[in-house]
Protein backbone atom coordinates (compact mmCIF):
# COMPACT_ATOMS: atom_id res chain seq x y z
CA UNK A 1 0.00 0.00 0.00
CA UNK A 2 1.33 3.21 -0.93
CA UNK A 3 0.47 6.89 -0.33
CA UNK A 4 -0.32 9.05 -3.42
CA UNK A 5 1.57 11.94 -4.12
CA UNK A 6 -1.92 13.89 -4.31
CA UNK A 7 -2.67 13.41 -0.47
CA UNK A 8 1.16 14.20 0.36
CA UNK A 9 0.74 17.78 -1.79
CA UNK A 10 -2.44 18.35 0.31
CA UNK A 11 -1.65 17.49 3.78
CA UNK A 12 1.96 19.17 2.96
CA UNK A 13 0.15 23.05 1.87
CA UNK A 14 -2.37 22.49 4.91
CA UNK A 15 0.38 21.98 6.93
CA UNK A 16 2.01 25.03 5.65
CA UNK A 17 -1.28 27.45 5.89
CA UNK A 18 -1.47 26.21 9.71
CA UNK A 19 2.21 27.12 10.69
CA UNK A 20 1.54 30.28 8.87
CA UNK A 21 -1.30 31.16 10.92
CA UNK A 22 0.47 30.58 14.35
CA UNK A 23 3.11 32.35 13.13
CA UNK A 24 1.08 35.28 12.28
CA UNK A 25 -0.67 35.05 15.24
CA UNK A 26 2.88 34.77 17.19
CA UNK A 27 4.12 38.37 15.44
CA UNK A 28 0.61 40.13 16.56
CA UNK A 29 0.81 39.14 20.06
CA UNK A 30 4.39 39.90 19.96
CA UNK A 31 3.78 43.66 19.11
CA UNK A 32 1.04 44.16 20.89
CA UNK A 33 3.30 43.31 23.81
CA UNK A 34 6.18 45.52 22.84
CA UNK A 35 4.21 48.56 21.62
CA UNK A 36 1.99 51.21 22.98
CA UNK A 37 -0.87 53.43 21.21
CA UNK A 38 0.67 57.05 21.35
CA UNK A 39 -2.03 59.83 21.11
CA UNK A 40 -0.30 63.30 20.99
CA UNK A 41 -3.03 65.93 22.27
CA UNK A 42 -2.72 69.52 22.04
CA UNK A 43 -4.86 72.56 24.11
CA UNK A 44 -3.60 75.07 22.36
CA UNK A 45 -2.28 74.52 19.17
CA UNK A 46 1.12 75.27 20.35
CA UNK A 47 2.29 72.74 23.20
CA UNK A 48 1.84 69.48 22.54
CA UNK A 49 1.33 66.63 25.30
CA UNK A 50 1.12 62.58 24.99
CA UNK A 51 -1.48 60.06 26.13
CA UNK A 52 0.17 56.55 26.44
CA UNK A 53 -2.51 53.75 25.87
CA UNK A 54 -2.35 49.93 26.69
CA UNK A 55 -4.50 49.68 22.85
CA UNK A 56 -6.05 51.97 20.92
CA UNK A 57 -8.86 53.82 22.80
CA UNK A 58 -11.93 54.51 21.87
CA UNK A 59 -13.48 58.12 21.42
CA UNK A 60 -14.95 57.96 25.25
CA UNK A 61 -11.93 56.36 26.73
CA UNK A 62 -9.90 59.37 24.72
CA UNK A 63 -11.96 62.34 26.23
CA UNK A 64 -12.45 60.88 29.37
CA UNK A 65 -8.77 60.66 30.24
CA UNK A 66 -7.67 64.49 27.96
CA UNK A 67 -10.99 66.22 28.31
CA UNK A 68 -13.54 67.65 26.29
CA UNK A 69 -11.92 70.53 25.04
CA UNK A 70 -8.24 69.04 23.52
CA UNK A 71 -7.28 68.52 19.86
CA UNK A 72 -5.63 65.29 18.74
CA UNK A 73 -2.68 65.56 16.76
CA UNK A 74 -1.65 62.61 16.07
CA UNK A 75 -2.43 58.67 16.97
CA UNK A 76 0.72 55.97 16.84
CA UNK A 77 1.19 52.85 18.16
CA UNK A 78 4.76 53.12 19.57
CA UNK A 79 7.34 50.70 20.00
CA UNK A 80 8.87 50.14 23.73
CA UNK A 81 12.57 48.99 24.11
CA UNK A 82 13.78 46.16 26.05
CA UNK A 83 15.14 48.22 28.93
CA UNK A 84 11.85 50.19 29.74
CA UNK A 85 9.88 46.73 29.52
CA UNK A 86 12.33 45.83 31.58
CA UNK A 87 11.66 48.62 34.14
CA UNK A 88 7.99 47.51 34.40
CA UNK A 89 8.11 44.60 35.05
CA UNK A 90 10.36 45.15 38.00
CA UNK A 91 7.70 47.89 39.16
CA UNK A 92 5.62 45.30 39.43
CA UNK A 93 6.90 43.09 41.49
Amino acid sequence: MSISDELISRLSSETGRRLLQAARAGRRRAVATISKCCVVITDDGYETREAIFAAPPTLAQLAERVGGDAFVVSVKMRRISRRERDRFQIAAE
